[in-house]
């Protein structure tokens, strides 16, 4: 299972590095534009979040803003990583059964919250991480816990695509280290 996770996470790092983002929130919009993808708002009542069609994701224009974030980010990964079903309408991010899921959630999570650039902000608590990052209160949650066993395990610098990431942004560092 670690290997899998470690596939999505570099996958996530390799995302940030490629549409040279270096400041939090996460801009969405440039990511999808440097891979040449688009997406979609649809309204719709059946709950269906969100679907990917001929590499556009579809996102349901109910969604809260974070939320919504969040299932782009978790979209963006199913097409980045090549998963095979593109057409699921629901997940959850705590979704540990279905390994393509688990994939989309390890993704979505560290492409928007990425842990070396949050320890670097002493940003670890879920309220802080879920303002910085523009994301849901549960998704900071989640990612809380595993920068906190991070931090307890100092396990950060150890890949070159991390070190990598953590350069992108350190101007961003620097600057909200200043004004915070």
């Amino acid at each position: 299972m670690y290997e899998r996770y470690k596939i999505a996470r570099d996958k996530a790092w390799e995302c940030l590095i490629k549409s040279n983002t270096n400041s939090l929130p996460v801009s969405l919009n440039n990511i999808i534009k440097c891979y040449n993808l688009k997406f979609v708002l649809f309204d719709n009542d059946n709950f269906n979040e969100a679907f990917v069609k001929n590499n556009v994701i579809y996102i349901n224009k109910k969604l809260s803003k974070t939320r919504g974030r969040f299932t782009i980010a978790h979209e963006l990964g199913h097409i980045l990583l090549k998963h095979n079903d593109l057409t699921h309408t629901v997940h959850n991010e705590n979704d540990n059964k279905n390994i393509e899921e688990f994939q989309a959630n390890i993704f979505a999570r560290c492409l928007l919250m990425p842990a070396i650039v949050l320890k670097e902000l002493n940003c670890i608590e879920p309220q802080d991480i879920a303002n910085i990052c523009n994301v849901s209160l549960q998704s900071a949650e989640y990612r809380s816990q595993r920068l906190k066993e991070l931090v307890k395990r100092n396990k950060f610098n150890l890949s070159p695509l991390e070190r990598q990431v953590y350069d992108n942004f350190k101007d961003f560092i620097k600057i909200f280290e200043i004004n915070y």
